[in-house]
């Protein structure tokens, strides 16, 4: 049965964000052992950083750079600094945003280049790459998700294509799954952030289905796989604002909004075709976040600090971005709050 959305602000927590600012800038207090809530530091005074994935198996995850390309490693509820996985600039890879981790590969995409790179995870090794054959005007490449069957789809918030990453024999194409030309789904042209259109993605467990986050219309859309039919999900008015990086765990959606600066926990229906009941979440480390990725009962956010000088986004501002950048490790918003021990996702 249908219910009506309860959004519930999480801001009357105020006291308990003061303790999270604290627990984010003093030290860990078991070697190895983060504690409940805290966050990882990207060195350097340009990141911008976007995006973030974990190998559930080790817990080690990953996170690009805008700014230059440079992709960052470390791992969950592990104390140890951050360190660079591939600098740079390395295999023409000037920007980062969207990354996934599959089967042993790190998949990391170029935005505006409409490149896709693939990565042995643990050497840093190029495997391959791929162009999608359009000019930079044309393409930015944005996220992506990696299906239970091991299908890629990667979003593009400017050429109205959902794009398939094919993986043969070492050898990588990209696909155009799905045109939204003439359908529900509808791209403008626009300057700055309001050019931005379909941008974060997730999948359901079986893979049947993929949700899609329009930005620029504060909208989500249900894909079904197999026949490619979209259904725009039933959302209450100003539940979502500008959704970035979609993350779906069996029924519960967990969006990451740029502005204000949380992560809205959606219920949805059986059929992925409602929400049933939102609830937002903010916290003292929260700066512009754009990804999220789950780690068990742990919920990793990256704050791009976008809206600061300096930034490569279409959301610029006139203020320094505060130093170091910081990917914000927090227990999944209902689920109490608990130490992040460092080997893997699933008893976390």
């Amino acid at each position: 049965m249908y219910q009506l959305p309860a959004r519930s602000r999480s801001l009357s927590r105020h006291l308990g964000l003061l303790l999270a600012l604290g627990a984010i800038i003093a030290p860990p207090s078991h070697a190895g052992i983060v504690p409940p809530d805290t966050s990882y530091a990207l060195a350097g005074d340009q990141v911008f950083p976007e995006s973030v994935a974990i190998d559930q198996a080790s817990g080690r995850f990953w996170v690009g750079s805008v700014k230059d390309g440079t992709i960052f490693t470390g791992i969950v509820g592990n104390d140890a600094p951050v360190e660079v996985f591939s600098p740079a600039g390395a295999d023409g890879r000037n920007i980062v945003t969207g990354v996934a981790f599959s089967d042993g590969r790190l998949i990391v995409l170029g935005r505006q280049s409409g490149q896709a790179f693939v990565y042995d995870a643990k050497t840093a090794r190029l495997l391959g790459k791929t162009q999608n054959g359009l000019a930079p005007a044309e393409t930015f490449l944005n996220d992506l998700v990696v299906t239970a069957n091991g299908d890629i789809y990667i979003t593009d918030s400017v050429a109205a294509v959902l794009w398939k990453f094919n993986i043969q024999n070492n050898h990588y194409t990209l696909e155009r799954f799905i045109d939204f030309s003439g359908t529900i789904v509808r791209y403008r042209t626009a300057e700055g952030a309001d050019g931005i259109n379909v941008n974060g993605i997730t999948a359901s467990g079986d893979g049947k289905y993929l949700i899609i986050g329009k930005r620029n219309d504060n909208a989500l859309f249900r894909i079904r796989v197999a026949d490619k039919s979209i259904t725009r999900i039933d959302v209450a008015p100003h539940v979502l604002s500008t959704a970035d990086g979609l993350v779906l765990s069996g029924q519960t959606l967990y969006a990451v909004e740029n502005i204000p600066g949380s992560v809205e926990t959606l219920t949805m229906s059986h059929d992925f075709t409602q929400v049933l009941v939102s609830r937002e979440t903010m916290h003292a480390s929260f700066a512009f976040p754009t990804g999220a990725a789950l780690c068990g009962s742990r919920l990793l956010v990256v704050n791009s600090q976008f809206n600061s000088l300096g930034s490569p986004a279409a959301v610029v501002g006139t203020t320094p971005p505060v130093l170091p950048f910081r990917v914000t490790d927090m227990a999944v918003p209902g689920k109490q709050a608990a130490g992040a021990a460092a080997g893997g996702c699933v008893d976390q």
